[in-house]
């Protein structure tokens, strides 16, 4: 009944100070909500269970470790086989899938979208059925080619073809092949990796549909590009799964020892691969950052709002005197502040969900300029909701508590005879709160400042290679069913074309976009050269063709770049880089020297200086190049190198594509700067949020500053007239303002600098 009493009361007295109210909620609404948008992120990110599937919880990711490379690597398929076949005391069921491109035509329409070639027992695995029709069957898992049918997730139903309740045993030509549509996903079914979506799912079996020869991945041990996803068996843990897996990768060692020498197994629960593991730690790392800094501004606008309570508590000294006097306890008029106070920052709660669904909003929409686009899928959920909650309250409890305390001590003799309060102790805590305010905001915007020193140092890092006017596009010639011969003669006959442009000056193509978060590593053996205990001899590699250094400004050190003559039928050729050279011979001269990789010996004929490849802060990296008519491949990027804008090139690329080819799509069109964001967008990003965050948090403390010197200019009018009838000019009354209000700020700088 108190509780009731207390609320009617504190509503009555809010609604009396509509301004105060507005203000005050605004304010304490931008922290709660920039907490509640960052918070958001992190449950998408890191707390999210895999959406659309049966217990998340029993499920995990299997990987393969390769000692001194990848910690978290993909697996083939016979080792997927291995495990579904000798794990089944440990796990009901294995799956395995990996992400695919391919070339849908439908309904007239051509388009390159994000696919997944998965295990038929995929759906079954996860727990998922089909919304409408059937999801993949066991005899879909057997018969090499022999299912051309796709399972296409609930977005492309609505999205591509208008919910046509007739979708199920429609057609559709994916990469030139017929395929009968048989299920649609349920809605928030992502697949086991939430974050990029596929459009459509197609059994394993029809890998050659996918890449022409991929088929006979699906017996090459060696072929590492499958992820494995398990459901544990009831009653086991996790703890239990792994021991096992360590026995079966033991076990493998002894049947397949060239395979599994310096490989392990690892079990990541799936609650810990929203994203994946390796980038999980930066991730958290990042977050935990941000999720720091949104703090910090909501604790300023705390102590803002603290400061609005304290002179509203000056304002109330007789009200309390007559309570106190009259018989009520401290404790029960304290509660009665507090109801108002969390009263107040619920309703700045509610403001700042509607803030917090702007933001998510504005963030689902960003694309990044990834190969695959990443979709965080934000959302004010019922874990968002219960976080906003809490905060609100505990912001309630902690901007309301020193206002509370200091209202329920006055003075009573002085109070009930209507004298105003002293108020010493309440303008030394205001002024206590608007030091703490422009510390805190101080801080943020230095650390803004050295995130902005530290882009502008990693622009300038030596790359090894030129950015600058420089045009990228991929041409997957794969997806048009083309053999080795064709797509050889239309790699050639574009480059050719795309040189005679008049503002081209270099034409050349890669498999891998530098810095793009994409790599590929080989083993290698150097005669003569003995590796060390946990030494791999995996090393980076890009497959280039002619024209590729030239177009990327990589200059040759020594020896020669790639020319025509280095084709399949000629002695197989690399250039490496110095780092390489350093590796395997100690800095010497590398031309001529043999390196084989698998049964086959290419000789170095060029080097390259060293260059960043995965990150821009990565130590030295050796790196290997392999002409592209010697390691084919039917995906590769374009790079134009131009005399001016890269982009007015664009009309005419696209031209001399479609001249050769109308129905081959080009994509990822894009300056070879734009593509380098990936590399900084995480940096961006958080110094761009951390700068904003910083001069907000400095707003509001200007805010809190403005408000201390108000109140003590009103509360020193009198003294202020006597100076001015004595004979004081305005300069000296304003000198004697700004002094009090520099100081603050001069205590207020020296404390958010040395924070």
């Amino acid at each position: 009944m108190t509780l009731l009493q207390d609320l009617r009361y504190a509503v009555r007295t809010l609604m009396r100070n509509p301004g105060f109210t507005a203000i005050g909620v605004l304010t304490l609404a931008l922290g709660i909500g920039l907490n509640s948008a960052v918070f958001s992120a992190a449950e998408a990110l890191l707390l999210r269970p895999l959406p659309g599937v049966r217990n998340s919880e029993e499920l995990v990711q299997v990987y393969r470790s390769y000692t001194g490379s990848v910690d978290y690597g993909s697996s083939s398929v016979p080792h997927y086989l291995d495990l579904r076949k000798r794990m089944t005391d440990v796990f009901s069921g294995v799956a395995t899938w990996t992400f695919v491109p391919l070339s849908v035509s439908a309904g007239g329409q051509n388009e390159r979208v994000l696919a997944q070639l998965v295990s038929a027992n995929l759906f079954s695995v996860l727990g998922v059925s089909a919304e409408r029709g059937r999801v993949f069957v066991s005899a879909e898992d057997e018969g090499v080619g022999a299912h051309p049918v796709t399972v296409i997730s609930h977005q492309a139903w609505t999205t591509r073809f208008g919910s046509d309740p007739q979708i199920v045993g429609r057609t559709i030509v994916l990469n030139g092949r017929t395929y009968t549509i048989v299920g649609v996903t349920p809605p928030d079914f992502r697949g086991p990796l939430p974050l990029a979506m596929p459009s459509l799912w197609i059994p394993l079996m029809q890998a050659g549909d996918t890449r022409p020869g991929e088929e006979r991945t699906l017996e090459n041990r060696g072929r590492n590009n499958m992820n494995v996803v398990a459901r544990l068996a009831p009653g086991v843990s996790i703890e239990q799964a792994r021991d096992r897996l360590t026995i079966v990768q033991s076990d493998l060692l002894k049947e397949f020892p060239d395979e599994y020498k310096r490989t392990g197994g690892l079990l990541v629960p799936q609650t810990e691969s929203g994203i994946h593991p390796q980038f999980r730690n930066a991730q958290v790392g990042l977050t935990a950052m941000v999720m720091g800094v949104v703090a910090l501004l909501l604790l300023i606008a705390c102590v803002n709002v603290a400061n609005l309570f304290l002179a509203r508590a000056r304002g109330r000294w007789r009200e309390m005197s007559v309570r106190l006097s009259l018989g009520a306890r401290r404790g029960r008029l304290v509660r009665q502040l507090l109801t108002e106070s969390v009263l107040f920052s619920l309703l700045a709660g509610g403001t700042g969900l509607a803030l917090a669904w702007i933001v998510i909003g504005m963030a689902n929409r960003i694309r990044l300029p990834m190969d695959i686009q990443i979709d965080p899928n934000l959302r004010i959920n019922a874990t968002v909701l219960f976080f906003t909650m809490a905060v609100s309250l505990l912001t309630g409890i902690i901007f309301g508590l020193a206002p509370a305390l200091q209202a329920t001590r006055p003075s009573l003799i002085p109070a009930l005879k209507g004298e105003a309060p002293t108020g010493g102790g309440k303008s030394r805590m205001s002024r206590g709160l608007v030091v703490a305010q422009l510390a805190l905001s101080l801080t943020l915007l230095v650390v803004a400042g050295l995130f902005g020193r530290s882009l502008r140092n990693a622009t300038t890092i030596d790359k090894g290679f030129n950015s600058d006017n420089l045009l990228t596009a991929g041409l997957d010639v794969g997806l048009q069913g083309y053999d080795r011969a064709r797509g050889d003669q239309f790699f050639s006959r574009l480059k050719e074309r795309l040189e005679l442009l008049p503002n081209v000056r270099a034409v050349g193509y890669s498999d891998i976009i530098p810095l793009s978060l994409n790599s590929q590593q080989r083993g290698v053996t150097i005669p003569g050269y003995t590796a060390g205990e946990n030494e791999s001899m995996k090393v980076d590699y890009n497959i280039a063709s002619p024209g590729y250094f030239e177009a990327m400004g990589i200059p040759i050190v020594a020896g020669r770049a790639f020319t025509a003559r280095d084709d399949s039928a000629a002695p197989r050729v690399l250039v490496v880089n110095r780092q390489f050279a350093q590796r395997f011979w100690k800095g010497a001269d590398p031309l001529g020297r043999i390196v084989r990789l698998g049964e086959r010996d290419y000789t170095i004929v060029g080097m390259v200086p060293n260059g960043k490849y995965r990150t821009l802060g990565e130590d030295p990296l050796a790196y290997m190049y392999i002409p592209h008519a010697q390691m084919w491949v039917d995906y590769m990027t374009l790079f134009v190198r131009t005399a001016g804008d890269p982009l007015d090139v664009i009309p005419a690329l696209r031209s001399e594509v479609a001249a050769l080819d109308q129905n081959l799509p080009v994509s990822d069109l894009r300056t070879m700067n734009n593509a380098l964001g990936t590399a900084l967008l995480p940096a961006r990003l958080t110094g761009a949020v951390i700068g904003i965050f910083g001069l907000l948090g400095l707003v509001l403390a200007a805010v809190g500053l403005y408000g201390v010197i108000s109140y003590s200019v009103a509360q020193r009018t009198r003294e202020i007239g006597i100076r001015v009838a004595v004979g004081a000019g305005y300069g000296q009354v304003l000198g004697l303002v700004m002094r009090q209000g520099m100081l603050l700020v001069a205590i207020g700088t020296v404390l958010g600098v040395t924070g």
